[in-house]
C-alpha cells in the first residue's frame, strides 16, 4: 500500500480500502507536524473513518472552519479517544492552521447536527493541569465552542444506594446546589484526615442538563440501546471488537475494602486475589434491568489516582460520590462541561484493565445519544466558552501551585503512610492494653525487691543477658514485669515487650510474638526501619506474608542495627506453641547481638527443662515469698487504710493491723490469694464476723476458688455458672452487652418459645453483671476484634489464668464439676445460643429481610444493633454443638427447630455470613453438612432434604463436608444418593477439595464411590494438582494408584509436577517423576499459559482458596538443593 500527501494535506492511495487516517492523537509539542503523515493511525488503535471506495453520504469540506464547531469533547487517554472517534457520524479534515501556542491535535467531525472537536491529553500526562491546558488551547483555536464534554473512564464507588458495576456509566449531575463534580485534595492531612474537600465546581450548561432529563425519561420507559450502538461500531470496525467488547460478567469482582491487591502491579487479580473471603457477594442483575446501568450524581476529581478503598467508601458515604477521576476539576469552573465516565474499576488496588475499552465505549455511546437530544438552536443560546478564556488562564496559574503543594504534602505523609502499610502487613497484636492493665494493678513502689537483686543488676549491665522469673500462679509475675518496664523506660535503648494472654487467642501464638517485637522496634528505632523495609519490599510491597523463619532472621538484623535492645516476655506458660518459643529463645542467645531478655512463667516441667539447657542458675530467679513479702505488705497496708470498702475500720487501727498481719502471714507469696481475701473481707461489717473470717482464711488458691463458688447465693447460681461456662470454653471473651443478653436467655423443656428471651429481662445496669462472681471475673477494655479500626470495647473475662486452670481441673467439688466439665458446659452454651437465635423472629425486625445488595444496612447489622448477642450466637453455636449433638437431645431439638423455620434459618445465615445475600445462601442440609452436625444431616435427609441441593461457597453438601473433613457425613450423603461428581463452587468437585485439604480418608471414600480421579474444574483443575500443590504426598500416591493422569495440563500451575515443584515439595516431585511426569516443562523459567509469574500456594484459611501466594520469576532459583539438583541431573541424562 502506498499513501501520498498532497500539498493541501489530503490523502490519496492506490489501496484506498486499507488507507489509514492520520494520527490526530499525537501531541504537537512532542512530535513534529512534518512527521505526522508517516505515522499510521492504526498504531494508535484508530480505524479509518471513511471507506473511500464508496460514494460519500455528505459533502465533506476540503478544510474545516474552526468557527463551525460548538461542542468540545476532551479525552484523557488513547482508549477514550478511539471510542470517541468511533461514534462520529462523519469525520472532517484537520485545520489548515491553528495558533502557534496551541499544542493540541484535534479530531474533527459531526454527531447528528452538532459539529464536534475532540482533543486528548498529551501521552502519559494526566490530571488537572493537563486537562486545563488542553481546554485553554482548544478555546483559543475554536472560539465558538459552547458545550463541553469530558468523556472516558473512571473508578466506581459502589454504595448502598448505588449498585455500581463495571461497565456502568456515571454522569455528573448537580444536586442540592452542587455542580456535579467535587474537587478534593488527596494527600492533605488536616486533623488526621488524609483528604480535604476544596469545593464543588460549576455545573454543566443548562441545555445539557435538560437533555439528561429527557434521555433519562426515555431510558426508564423504553430502556437504552447502548450495547446495540456499540455493536454497530464493531460491525463497521471489526478490529475494535477484541479490545473494546464487554468482558465476561464473572470478571467483575468487588473486593472487601480491607483487602488489598495480593500481588504486584502486573499480576492479574483473577489469579492472585481470587478467593471467596476477599470478595463481596452481590446479586445478579435481572434481565429487565439495564446493563450497563446509568447512574447520576457526584463525581470526585483530584490530581491523584484513587486507589484507597477506605477513603472511597468514606467519601461515598459522606458525600454521595459515585465515581473518581483525575481531570474534570481542571475544567469545570471555566470550561463548564458534563462529565461522563464508564466504570472500569472500583477505585481500589485491584485495577482491571480488561474493562477499560468497554467502559470507554459505553461512555461514548451515551454521550452521542445525549447530543441527539440537544437542539442546535439551544446550543447557540449558550454562552461561548471562549468568553471566559482569560479566567481559564488565571485559574490555570492558580492550579499549578495547588498541584505542587499537593505533591509536597503527599511526600510529607509518605513516611506515615508507609508505616501504616507496614503495620497492616505485620498484623501484630496490640500489647499496650496488657501493660496498662498491669500498671493499674501495680502498687506504687512494688517490685523493688527484684530491682535490687544482684541477678537483676547483672542482667541490666551484661551484654546478651537473660533472666527467667518463675513462680507459682498468682505470685505477681505480671506485676513484676510492669515494674521492670518502668525501671527500663529511662533508658534510651529500644524497649520491647509482649504479654502472652490466655484470654486473647492472638496473644498466644509465638509467631505473633515475633511480629509484635518487630513492629515495636520498627516504630521505636530509625536504624532498624530500613532492615524491615527490605523484607517488606521483597514480599512485593506487603502483598505476601513472610515465613516465621524470615521474621526471626529480620528481628535479629534489626536488633543488630539498633545496638542494644531490651525484651520482656511475660507468661510463657500461656503460649500455645511453647516448643517453638523455647527453641527460639535458645537460638537467639547464640546470635551476635546485644540484647537483654527477661521472661516470666510458672515453673512447669517443659519450660524448666528447656531453659535450664541454655541458662545458668544465676539467670533463674524463683519468686519466693521473701522476694515479694514487702510488696504484699505495702499493698495490704495501703488498701486497708485507704480503700473506701475498709473505711469503717478507720478509727480502729488495731483491727487494721490485725487484717494486715493475717493476710501477709498467710499469703505465702501469692498476690492473687491476697486480692481474693480482701474481696471477701470487705463484706465483713463488724469485728466478730471479721475475726471469724480471718481465723478461717483458705490456705491455697484452689481452696479460695472453691469457697467463692460455694458461697454464691442460690438465686445467683444459675447465672454465675452460665457466665463461667461461657468464659471458660468460648473462643473469645464476651462484650458486656453480649453477656447481659446471654444471662437473660431462658432454656429448658418447660420454657415457652415466646419466653426464651425478652429485652425487658435485661439487667438495668450492664456492668453490674460482674457482681455475680466478682472474684472470678473482671471487666477490661480491649480492642474490638470485629472492627478494622483501633476502637475499644469493654469485655468480660476470667480474672486470672489460675481461675481457668481451676475450673477445667479435676479439683472442683462434684457439685460444681457437673456443670463446668466440658461436655455439659458446651451443651449449655449451644442451647443458650440457639434459644437466643430462635427468639429473633422476623416480627422483631418489622419484616425487614432485605434482598440483594450486601452493601446496605443488612439484616445482620440491623439485628446486632438491637440484639448484641446475636452475632456471637450465630457464629459459635455450631462449634459447641458439634461435640454434644449426638448425646444432647435438647441441643438437637433446638437445632431441628432452627433448620425447620425458614425465617429463623435466614436470620441465622445473615448473621453468620453477613456478606452473602440470602437468596444465594445454602440450604439447611448444606450448613448442617458444613458444620459437621451428623445427627441433623440424618434427620434432614429423613425428612426429604435434597441431598444435591446447590448454593453457597462449596455449592453442594458433599463438597462442604469434604472440605471440612467430616468423614461420617460424607459417607451418609453418598449413601443417600449424593452425586459424587457434582460440579460447581470454587473447588468444582468434592474430590478436588478433599485432595487439596488433605483429607485422605474422604478421598478414599469418594474414589470408592466412583469419583472421577481426573475430574476437571476449579482453581487447580485436577485433584492431583491440588494435592501436589498442597504437599499431601499420601493423597498424591493414592490418586496415582487410582489412575490419575500424571501429565494433565490446566489450572494455575499447569501440571501437577510444576505445582509440587513451585511449592518446594521435593518428595512429591520425585514421586510424580517416578510415575512418568514430564520434567522439561517444569524446569523452564517461562509459562506456556496466560501467566508469566509462578506462585507458590500454601495451606489456605478456613474457606479461602489461598492463604499466601509468593511470586517467583524463576522456578530454578526458587526451588533448589542437592536433592532437586540430583533429580534434575537424572532427568536431563
Amino acid at each position: 500500500m502506498q499513501l501520498q500527501v498532497s500539498a493541501a494535506g489530503s490523502l490519496s492511495g492506490t489501496d484506498a480500502d486499507q488507507a489509514d487516517c492520520l494520527p490526530q492523537v499525537l501531541n504537537a509539542s512532542c512530535v513534529s507536524k512534518a512527521l505526522l503523515p508517516s505515522v499510521s493511525a492504526q498504531s494508535w488503535g484508530i480505524q479509518p473513518i471513511i471507506d473511500f471506495t464508496k460514494p460519500p453520504a455528505f459533502t465533506r469540506p476540503a478544510m474545516s472552519d474552526p468557527s463551525i464547531y460548538t461542542v468540545g469533547w476532551i479525552c484523557a487517554v488513547g482508549t477514550e479517544l478511539v471510542a470517541a472517534t468511533a461514534f462520529l457520524d462523519e469525520e472532517h479534515d484537520a485545520l489548515e492552521q491553528q495558533p502557534a501556542t496551541d499544542n493540541n491535535t484535534y479530531i474533527l467531525g459531526r454527531i447528528w447536527k452538532h459539529n464536534v472537536v475532540i482533543a486528548a491529553l498529551p501521552h502519559w500526562q494526566y490530571g488537572l493541569v493537563s486537562a486545563a491546558t488542553v481546554a485553554r488551547d482548544m478555546l483559543r483555536s475554536f472560539p465558538n465552542v459552547r458545550l463541553g464534554l469530558m468523556v472516558g473512564i473512571g473508578g466506581g464507588a459502589p454504595s448502598p444506594k448505588h449498585d455500581i458495576r463495571l461497565g456502568d456509566i456515571v454522569v455528573s449531575s448537580p444536586d442540592y446546589g452542587t455542580g456535579g463534580v467535587l474537587q478534593y485534595d488527596y494527600g492533605k492531612t488536616i486533623q488526621g484526615e488524609r483528604f480535604a474537600m476544596t469545593g464543588y465546581l460549576n455545573q454543566p450548561p443548562q441545555c445539557l442538563l435538560t437533555a439528561i432529563s429527557v434521555l433519562e425519561s426515555r431510558y426508564e420507559s423504553d430502556g437504552h440501546t447502548i450495547n446495540a450502538d456499540i455493536e454497530r461500531v464493531f460491525e463497521k470496525k471489526p478490529r475494535l471488537r477484541s479490545k473494546y467488547q464487554k468482558p465476561d460478567s464473572y470478571t467483575d469482582k468487588l473486593y472487601h475494602s480491607s483487602y488489598r491487591h495480593a500481588g504486584g502491579k502486573s499480576d492479574d487479580c483473577a489469579i492472585v486475589c481470587d478467593n471467596a473471603d476477599s470478595l463481596v457477594i452481590r446479586r445478579q442483575r435481572s434481565q429487565v434491568e439495564d446493563s450497563p446501568m446509568i447512574h447520576f450524581g457526584l463525581i470526585a476529581s483530584a490530581s491523584q489516582l484513587m486507589q484507597d478503598a477506605d477513603i472511597r467508601d468514606r467519601l461515598s458515604t459522606e458525600k454521595g460520590i459515585l465515581c473518581f477521576e483525575m481531570e474534570a476539576a481542571g475544567l469545570m469552573n471555566h470550561f463548564p462541561c458534563l462529565v461522563i465516565r464508564g466504570i472500569c474499576d472500583y477505585s481500589d488496588t485491584h485495577k482491571n484493565e480488561a474493562w477499560q475499552g468497554y467502559a470507554a465505549m459505553a461512555a461514548g455511546a451515551y454521550a452521542k445519544d445525549l447530543l441527539r437530544k440537544v437542539a442546535p438552536n439551544k446550543v447557540e443560546g449558550e454562552r461561548k466558552l471562549a468568553d471566559v478564556l482569560s479566567q481559564v488562564t488565571e485559574e490555570l496559574g492558580a492550579i499549578v501551585p495547588i498541584i505542587h503543594d499537593t505533591q509536597t504534602r503527599i511526600e510529607e505523609i509518605h513516611v506515615d503512610k508507609h508505616r501504616e502499610n507496614i503495620a497492616r502487613w505485620l498484623k501484630a497484636p496490640a500489647v499496650s492494653s496488657n501493660l496498662n492493665k498491669a500498671l493499674e494493678a501495680r502498687h506504687p513502689g512494688s517490685g523493688q525487691g527484684l530491682i535490687q537483686t544482684e541477678s537483676y543488676q547483672k542482667w541490666k549491665t551484661q551484654s546478651k543477658s537473660f533472666l527467667w522469673l518463675n513462680g507459682i500462679p498468682g505470685c505477681g509475675k505480671t506485676i513484676l514485669t510492669a515494674t521492670v518496664i518502668e525501671d527500663l523506660r529511662a533508658s534510651s535503648q529500644p524497649l520491647l515487650y509482649f504479654y502472652f494472654d490466655f484470654t486473647d487467642i492472638e496473644k498466644q501464638r509465638f509467631e505473633n510474638t515475633i511480629r509484635s517485637l518487630i513492629d515495636q522496634l520498627y516504630h521505636n528505632n530509625q536504624s532498624a526501619r530500613e532492615v524491615l523495609g527490605s523484607l517488606y519490599s521483597s514480599c512485593d510491597g506487603g502483598s505476601e506474608q513472610p515465613r516465621v523463619d524470615q521474621l526471626q532472621a529480620i528481628l535479629v538484623k534489626m536488633i543488630q542495627q539498633s545496638g542494644e535492645v531490651w525484651i520482656i516476655l511475660d507468661a510463657l506458660d500461656e503460649c500455645t506453641s511453647r516448643e517453638e518459643l523455647l527453641r527460639w529463645l535458645r537460638g537467639i542467645r547464640t546470635e551476635e547481638v546485644n540484647f537483654h531478655i527477661l521472661t516470666t512463667s510458672r515453673p512447669e516441667r517443659d519450660i524448666t527443662s528447656a531453659i535450664e539447657q541454655f541458662s545458668s542458675d544465676e539467670e533463674q530467679i524463683a519468686i519466693q515469698s521473701d522476694l515479694i513479702t514487702a510488696d504484699i505488705r505495702s499493698y495490704v497496708h495501703a488498701h486497708i487504710r485507704e480503700h473506701e470498702d475498709f473505711q469503717i475500720w478507720k478509727t480502729r487501727p488495731d483491727i487494721q493491723e490485725e487484717i494486715e498481719s493475717n493476710l501477709v502471714k498467710k499469703a505465702d507469696g501469692m498476690f492473687r490469694w491476697v486480692w481474693c481475701q480482701i474481696t471477701a473481707l470487705k463484706r465483713c461489717r463488724d469485728p466478730i464476723t471479721l475475726r471469724k473470717a480471718l481465723a478461717s482464711l483458705p490456705k491455697t488458691l484452689d481452696e479460695t476458688y472453691a469457697r467463692i463458688l460455694s458461697s454464691i447465693p442460690p438465686e445467683y447460681v444459675d447465672h454465675t455458672i452460665r457466665i463461667l461456662q461461657f468464659l471458660t470454653y468460648s473462643e473469645r471473651p464476651l462484650r458486656v452487652e453480649e453477656a447481659v443478653d446471654m444471662i437473660a436467655v431462658r432454656v429448658g423443656a418447660n420454657i415457652a418459645k415466646e419466653s426464651r428471651f425478652k429485652t425487658q429481662d435485661r439487667m438495668p445496669i450492664p456492668t453490674d453483671i460482674v457482681g455475680y462472681c466478682s472474684s472470678l471475673v473482671v471487666l477490661v477494655q480491649t480492642r474490638d476484634w470485629d472492627d478494622d479500626e483501633t476502637t475499644t470495647v469493654e469485655v468480660m473475662q476470667l480474672a486470672h489464668f489460675s481461675v481457668r486452670d481451676y475450673l477445667t481441673s479435676d479439683r472442683l467439688n462434684p457439685e460444681s464439676a457437673q456443670s463446668l466439665q466440658e461436655m455439659p458446659a458446651r451443651a449449655s452454651i449451644a442451647e443458650v445460643c440457639l434459644a437466643y437465635l430462635l427468639a429473633l423472629k422476623s416480627d422483631h425486625l418489622g419484616g425487614r429481610i432485605p434482598d440483594g445488595s450486601t452493601l446496605s444496612e443488612t439484616v445482620s447489622e440491623f439485628i446486632q444493633r438491637d440484639y448484641p448477642f446475636s452475632r456471637y450466637s450465630a457464629q459459635y453455636w455450631t462449634s459447641h454443638a458439634i461435640t454434644v449433638e449426638h448425646n444432647s437431645d435438647s441441643v438437637f431439638m433446638l437445632a431441628k427447630e432452627l433448620f425447620s423455620s425458614e425465617s429463623q434459618f435466614e436470620i441465622w445465615c445473615s448473621l453468620a455470613e453477613p456478606d452473602v445475600p440470602i437468596e444465594t445462601m445454602g440450604s439447611p442440609i448444606y450448613f448442617a453438612s458444613l458444620h459437621g452436625l451428623l445427627r441433623c444431616v440424618y434427620w434432614l435427609l429423613e425428612n426429604g432434604a435434597d441431598v444435591n441441593a446447590s448454593g453457597a461457597y462449596y455449592k453442594y453438601p458433599l463438597q462442604a463436608a469434604s472440605a471440612r473433613g467430616h468423614k461420617d457425613i460424607v459417607q451418609l450423603l453418598l449413601n443417600a444418593g449424593a452425586d459424587v461428581d457434582s460440579k460447581g463452587g470454587i473447588w468444582d468437585n468434592a474430590l478436588q477439595v478433599a485432595s487439596g485439604r488433605g483429607h485422605k480418608d474422604i478421598v478414599q471414600l469418594l474414589l470408592n464411590a466412583g469419583a472421577d480421579v481426573n475430574a476437571y474444574g476449579g482453581f487447580y483443575k485436577y485433584p492431583l494438582q491440588a494435592a501436589s500443590a498442597r504437599g499431601h504426598k499420601d493423597i498424591v500416591q493414592l490418586l496415582l494408584n487410582t489412575g490419575a493422569d500424571v501429565n494433565t495440563e490446566g489450572g494455575f500451575h499447569g501440571t501437577a509436577l510444576r505445582a509440587a515443584f513451585i511449592s518446594e515439595n521435593e518428595d512429591i516431585v520425585q514421586l510424580l517423576l517416578d510415575y512418568g511426569a514430564s520434567w522439561e516443562d517444569t524446569r523452564s523459567d517461562t509459562r506456556s499459559d496466560t501467566t508469566s509469574s509462578l506462585y507458590s500456594t500454601s495451606t489456605d484459611g478456613e474457606d479461602g482458596l489461598t492463604h499466601e501466594q509468593q511470586p517467583v520469576q524463576s522456578s530454578k532459583r526458587r526451588f533448589s538443593g542437592p536433592h532437586v539438583d540430583t533429580i534434575a541431573k537424572k532427568q536431563h541424562k
